[in-house]
């Protein structure tokens, strides 16, 4: 370890104890992951160099990391921390600053203030978003979305999903974990979140990189293409599917819910597909899976009229009405 003279400054003090701190924790706790692992970060450390943020509390966590609310030192501003440890997939993390970073311009992706590294950690500073779709929907008595919120939700996605492809990324893990509303003055806007799992599919030149014969598996089984199902290379098509899926879930639900096998998951998607039929979303999202069947892994969808079929699901499609969840902004405060 090394020697550090003493005294130190007060802030600087706290700083080196609190970072010593996460060092031993990440030591003792490194078969748990996510929620279950013990706290990354402790409540009040100050983290950051040329901009520094005072962390509040964790507020979720995935597979890989945690995400912590904090304050802005001197903008005041609320803000989430994101933080994963350092490691052999310290590589996600930098691949998810780069595409945020890249993705500034878009209104579907939160905005990125700030990024560093504490103890054994790294983290980004990003803006703060209210909660995912899908425990939104649970919230709901009939567990379901209206035809409407569902139409809005796919439009936006699609809008977002527009942006992140023309850079030539693939998500590859959409669902409604994976979507969440903003807060605030941004409570209509959908943002998408989570981009560890994405790959980039296009060279510098615009042209698709090489197939590989078989691919690993990306994504979750329940919301994944079936192409991502048989180790087949993913294209943008895929992603769309994943959100398909999704869609399907917050209206109807999904026949596969409660199934945990790959192969039977994929099983019941082929058996649906054969003659798809929409109990809640009408005849016209019926023509939804069939352009993604007739969309190649090298093409780029036609977002256009996928956000068409989804408006002419409803009968007055209004994006100003306030959602099905609106009632629970108190929680994101």
């Amino acid at each position: 370890m090394n020697q550090v003279s003493f005294p130190l400054p007060k802030t600087q003090t706290i700083q080196l104890f609190t970072q010593l701190n996460c060092q031993q924790k990440a030591e003792y706790y490194q078969q748990e992951r996510g929620k279950l692992a013990a706290p990354f970060l402790e409540n009040g450390m100050i983290i950051g160099m040329k901009r520094t943020f005072r962390i509040e509390k964790m507020v979720g966590g995935g597979g890989f990391g945690q995400i912590y609310s904090a304050i802005d030192s001197e903008s005041k501003l609320v803000v989430a921390v994101k933080v994963e440890r350092k490691s052999q997939d310290s590589g996600r993390i930098v691949l998810e600053l780069n595409i945020l970073v890249q993705l500034s311009h878009s209104p579907h992706v939160p905005k990125v203030y700030y990024s560093g590294e504490v103890g054994a950690y790294n983290y980004i500073v990003m803006q703060l978003l209210g909660q995912n779709i899908g425990d939104l929907r649970k919230l709901q008595k009939s567990r379901s979305f209206s035809v409407l919120t569902t139409a809005r939700v796919g439009v936006q996605c699609l809008e977002g999903l527009r942006q992140i492809h023309a850079l030539g990324y693939i998500h590859r893990d959409i669902k409604p974990s994976n979507i969440c509303v903003g807060i605030g003055e941004h409570k209509r806007i959908l943002y998408i979140v989570d981009f560890g799992m994405a790959r980039r599919i296009l060279t510098s030149d615009g042209k698709f990189r090489p197939e590989r014969v078989y691919a690993s598996f990306r994504g979750t089984t329940r919301y994944v293409s079936v192409a991502a199902h048989e180790r087949k290379e993913q294209g943008f098509v895929d992603d769309i599917w994943s959100l398909f899926f999704s869609l399907l879930e917050l209206a109807e639900g999904l026949p596969w819910r409660s199934i945990v096998d790959q192969d039977q998951v994929l099983s019941c998607k082929r058996q649906m597909l054969k003659n798809f039929q929409s109990r809640k979303m009408g005849r016209n999202f019926e023509l939804f899976p069939h352009i993604l069947e007739n969309t190649g892994r090298t093409e780029h969808p036609d977002y256009d009229r996928l956000i068409g079929i989804l408006r002419s699901c409803c009968e007055n499609f209004n994006e100003l009405t306030e959602f099905e969840w609106d009632d629970h902004d108190e929680q994101y405060h």
